[in-house]
């Protein structure tokens, strides 16, 4: 029986710097590290209960090819999408789309992490 999902696996291409900006930028936290024979450095980083694992030796991916196999985004959820987008420019960070309110009341923006990834905060109506 399935009793729950564990992490999502990221290839990265440099698996030190995709830690530095999971954990550094987003506020994320290495929970591990593996030295592995098969795939190198594995570095496990977790926001709450979700945890990623990121693999490095990846090619980055064509950024805003929306139709592309694999995931299309990851959602972190926030308090305030404003501050949030505020503060991540702050850390250099550039916005895809800035803060827009969509179906439902949500409150979104859309940025990538270094290798290309697409990252959505989200703000849930009041």
């Amino acid at each position: 029986m399935i009793t729950g999902m564990d992490h999502v696996a990221v290839v990265t291409s440099d698996v030190a710097r995709a830690a530095e900006f999971y954990t550094n930028v987003l506020g994320f936290r290495e929970v591990q590290r593996l030295e592995t024979t098969h795939s190198g450095t594995l570095i496990f980083v977790a926001l709450g209960t979700a945890v990623l694992e990121l693999f490095g030796g990846g090619q980055p991916r064509e950024p805003n090819a929306p139709n592309r196999v694999g995931y299309r985004h990851i959602c972190l959820s926030v308090d305030d999408v404003d501050a949030e987008v505020a503060r991540l420019k702050g850390r250099g960070v550039q916005f895809d789309m800035e803060p827009a309110t969509v179906d439902a009341g949500l409150r979104i923006a859309f940025f990538h992490d270094p290798d290309g990834n697409s990252i959505e905060l989200m703000q849930r109506p009041r």
